[in-house]
């Protein structure tokens, strides 16, 4: 090999690994992918559900003070999970159904008392919840061989 063509070679090593490492620091984290959550009404009941990423988590968790019911779903060993479906059901029945809940839902409810019904992976938990002022944080967990994703 002479030496314009280890210069060439050389060179496009060069340049391989330059745009290998570029590629690396430019791709977009998997967080900045997940929509910011967006305020959703059901029956006049508002809340924010999502939060698959950690920016996406702080958002939700920034706004937690508006919201008197904050639901998080996980497995035991504590890897955030989204629920098949979740009820809140009130004094007078069913207020709020959502499917593919989570991991964080938060949800603008008046003061009473409520029962959540979360499924995942075939299997259920329930909470009963009183609120009153401020914010009440419910964790729902399941088993981690209910993990069904």
């Amino acid at each position: 090999m002479n030496t314009n063509e280890r210069l060439a070679v050389g060179l496009g090593l060069a340049l391989l690994v330059s745009c290998a490492a570029l590629a690396q620091t430019t791709a977009p984290a998997a967080d900045n992918d997940a929509p910011p959550p967006r305020l959703r009404s059901s029956d006049g009941i508002e809340y924010l559900n999502g939060g698959a990423g950690e920016e996406a988590r702080a958002a939700i968790d920034a706004q937690r003070g508006a919201f008197p019911l904050r639901l998080v779903f996980s497995m035991a060993s504590g890897e955030y999970v989204v629920a098949d479906h979740v009820d809140v059901r009130g004094s007078n029945g069913k207020v709020l159904g959502v499917d593919n809940a989570g991991p964080m839902l938060l949800v603008r409810l008046p003061p009473g008392d409520y029962t959540v019904d979360a499924s995942y992976g075939g299997r259920n938990e329930q909470r009963q919840v009183r609120l009153a002022r401020g914010s009440t944080t419910v964790n729902l967990r399941w088993p981690d061989e209910a993990k069904t994703r």
